[in-house]
């Protein structure tokens, strides 16, 4: 049987700066089954006659059991291998965007002064008491929690660069496609870059796509099925580059 840990007791046990030591002790915890129970959303999206249903996490992943739990901060090294343990995927920024469209429970971004102290573990747990705050014991489909590494083809060729997008706010300065929002698609960070805006979101491989059950990586690659998952045609990179599927045991 797992163990059975308070969320803010097994934060409190992890180093204050962010380091491979913390990186390690997130994957630790998913391996352990220390993650708070995930709720599976369905999203839906629709491309030309085509449709789909794909089922994401409705919130981001937490460690802690059901009364206490904590999202937390990865990196999209760590994040690309929780996918794998969890047999899922990363996002794209198209399911972001679906993700914020169907939500049934919006709240503003929660942005914290972007110094020094960013990738801490207090700023992990003030940004995650912040998001508490404002959805307000509601329950569904909850967007903004935070900002998420995503697949997209502006990572191909490459073996050291990450992208991350999301926080969506009529407000903001940005624009991708439709949608204002403070993070478009940005390749600033490498793949071990961490702060306490990087939660965890994943989408599960296995998906419904015109009634029929398929895997998200075939629909990712597929020219006539890829625009259900994609904004930008085809995907050529279907996991973080530089993490290899082996990096799971």
């Amino acid at each position: 049987m797992a163990e059975v840990v308070r969320g803010t007791d097994w934060v409190a046990r992890l180093p204050e700066r962010a380091c491979a030591a913390r990186e390690d002790a997130v994957l630790e915890a998913a391996q352990g089954g220390l993650l708070a129970p995930i709720c599976w959303a369905p999203v839906h999206s629709e491309h030309g006659e085509h449709r789909a249903t794909f089922l994401v996490s409705a919130d981001a992943l937490r460690v802690g059991d059901a009364e206490d739990s904590v999202r937390i901060n990865a990196s999209a090294r760590t994040t690309q291998r929780l996918a794998d343990l969890l047999e899922c995927a990363m996002l794209t920024t198209r399911l972001c965007d679906l993700v914020w469209e169907q939500a049934s429970v919006r709240i503003p971004p929660c942005i914290g002064a972007p110094d020094p102290t960013m990738a801490n573990t207090s700023r992990m747990l003030e940004h995650h008491r912040r998001v508490e705050e404002r959805v307000a014991g509601r329950a569904g489909l909850i967007e903004n929690v935070g900002k998420h590494w995503v697949l997209t083809n502006r990572l191909a060729g490459s073996r050291d660069r990450a992208a991350n997008y999301g926080w969506y706010d009529p407000k903001a300065a940005h624009r991708h496609g439709q949608h204002a929002l403070w993070q478009p698609p940005g390749l600033a960070h490498d793949l071990d870059h961490v702060d306490y805006s990087q939660v965890v979101r994943l989408v599960r491989r296995r998906c419904t796509v015109d009634g029929a059950e398929r895997d998200i990586l075939e629909i990712m690659t597929d020219p006539a099925l890829a625009g259900l998952v994609s904004s930008e045609g085809p995907l050529r990179v279907l996991r973080q580059p530089g993490v290899p599927e082996a990096a799971v045991a």
